[in-house]
């Protein structure tokens, strides 16, 4: 399991992580420090626990927008698809009409 140093908030720590995951484990620490170097520009006299409390916040708030996103986009998604199927709905009853249309001329000749 290999060990990698990260750095957030000018601190640096040692992390585990499973084979192959380094590359997202470093993009997620440079994340995580771009958050905090933001939070110590605007607010420069944080504790550290409070910065990571208040970056962690930050995160947490993101991933939820995220979330509701992805519900709307799945409701509307769900709505497009009843709709599509309605629409197909209608176009096969227009094609079996006329099929029985063109049944009852053959049928008739």
């Amino acid at each position: 399991m290999p060990t990698l140093e990260i750095t957030v908030a000018n601190r640096r720590y040692l992390v585990q992580c499973d084979e192959g995951q380094e590359g997202r484990l470093k993009r997620l620490a440079a994340y995580l420090d771009g958050k905090a170097s933001e939070l110590v520009r605007t607010t420069p006299h944080l504790g550290e626990s409070r910065l990571l409390l208040l970056v962690a916040l930050l995160v947490t708030d993101e991933l939820f927008d995220a979330y509701d996103e992805i519900q709307q986009l799945r409701g509307r998604m769900a709505q497009e698809a009843r709709a599509g199927e309605a629409d197909a709905a209608k176009v096969l009853e227009r094609v079996a009409a006329r099929l029985d249309e063109l049944a009852r001329s053959v049928a008739q000749t």
